[in-house]
């Protein structure tokens, strides 16, 4: 299944817009998308272990599997005072 990664903070502007799209078969884990994602664009490899899954609105554990068409996000850490 096609799916549309929305990018946020650094990631987005190290891939150079917004979402990038992978391709993963129906049973893939949320480990797998970003791993699938770090294929699809390079630049983003280097952030993906400190980066959490958000699909369908909330964050998923890295076993996550992913069952059919959902919005998925990759967050990074963030930081604040």
């Amino acid at each position: 299944m096609q799916v549309a990664v929305r990018l946020f903070a650094m990631l987005r502007e190290a891939h150079g817009g917004d979402a990038v799209t992978v391709e993963i078969p129906v049973g893939t884990t949320a480990a797998g998308l970003k791993a699938a994602v770090g294929i699809a664009s390079p630049a983003l490899a280097p952030f993906l272990p400190s980066v959490r899954v958000a699909a369908s609105l909330a964050f998923v554990a890295e076993g996550y599997v992913f069952s059919g068409p959902e919005e998925v996000a990759l967050i990074p850490p963030v930081s604040g005072g």
